[in-house]
């Protein structure tokens, strides 16, 4: 989808829960939301950027936390300012393997190694959220019914099998196969040779269920962090509901976003909290005031990585 077309929707959406919620109830309830609260928020998805930090650094332990946690702060510029959330993560893959890539020998860290290394993080991230999200759907089934969670349960069967398929020789070998028919020295060149490269780090980062293990764990942790924040802000606005029920939403809200029709997820995620809360009774005005104080948020860690991209990672390339 387009990035005007996905601007286009992102401003319908907004424009439609406008339309059905109370304006003035919601700037009456962010009126009143308490300080205090929203500072604990802050900090606490800022917590989540730096554990992301940390569990990348479990599968590139070569590089400084601090480092990680910079090119971490830096995505969420680019999550939010380019189309899909997923752009973030691949701008970062990006960046670092281009900074941070020193050559493919013994002890170095290639730019294929780098950019699976993200990739993998990101799916045990993935694999962390649903976890979670599962956990709550469970917890709370009279409330959310058995349906998401068997849709959760089979995304996350999905994506295992991904994982392992991908880490399967013949499976890679016939990508590769096939990709690779008729292929001329530019195709080789631009993907073959650094699909290549990716597929056996991919499968390295397999051979190790113990980081495997501790980077799924980390997706845990990361998710915990944003789904007590998301607490701390809800109960700001006066939205008091159990952490299953936090668990839930959040990590449903999550995977929604996910999807590539809106910039940064904009309107969707204002939606889906609308939906998700009010099966638990929440007002809209309430919700709708939690999805922009989510969005305020992510602006301000946006605005945070502008000025590291800006400053610390420039003097660092300009070096």
């Amino acid at each position: 989808m387009r990035p005007g077309l996905k601007a286009l929707v992102s401003a319908l959406l907004v424009a439609l829960l406008l339309w059905r919620v109370d304006v003035a109830e919601v700037g009456r309830v962010l009126a009143v939301a308490s300080p205090g609260l929203m500072a604990l928020a802050g900090l606490l998805f800022f917590l989540m950027h730096v554990l992301n930090a940390l569990k990348l650094r479990v599968l590139l332990p070569e590089l400084r936390a601090g480092r990680l946690l910079a090119y971490t702060l830096v995505a969420q510029l680019y999550a939010l300012v380019l189309p899909g959330q997923l752009a973030g993560e691949a701008v970062k893959a990006y960046r670092l393997s281009r900074d941070e890539g020193r050559g493919q020998g013994q002890g170095e860290i290639g730019g294929g190694r780098i950019v699976s290394a993200v990739a993998f993080d990101k799916v045990t991230g993935i694999v962390g959220l649903l976890l979670l999200t599962g956990g709550g759907l469970a917890m709370q089934s009279a409330r959310f019914g058995d349906g998401l969670l068997v849709g959760v349960g089979l995304v996350l069967a999905g994506l295992v099998a991904a994982t392992v398929l991908l880490a399967w020789a013949p499976a890679r070998a016939l990508l590769l196969a096939l990709l690779g028919w008729r292929a001329g020295p530019k195709r080789e060149a631009l993907l073959l040779g650094p699909l290549r490269r990716f597929l056996e780090a991919w499968r390295d980062q397999t051979r190790r269920p113990g980081r495997a293990l501790l980077s799924v764990a980390g997706g845990i942790a990361v998710q915990v962090a944003a789904v007590a924040g998301s607490q701390a802000l809800g109960l700001a606005v006066g939205i008091d509901q159990p952490f299953s029920v936090w668990g839930a939403v959040t990590g449903l809200m999550s995977v929604i976003v996910l999807m590539p029709v809106t910039v940064a997820g904009i309107g969707l995620r204002e939606a889906s909290l609308v939906g998700l809360l009010d099966l638990v009774g929440v007002p809209h005005a309430q919700s709708l005031a939690l999805g922009f104080g989510i969005l305020a948020f992510q602006v301000m860690v946006a605005l945070l990585g502008a000025v590291i991209d800006l400053t610390v990672l420039r003097e660092r390339r300009t070096a």
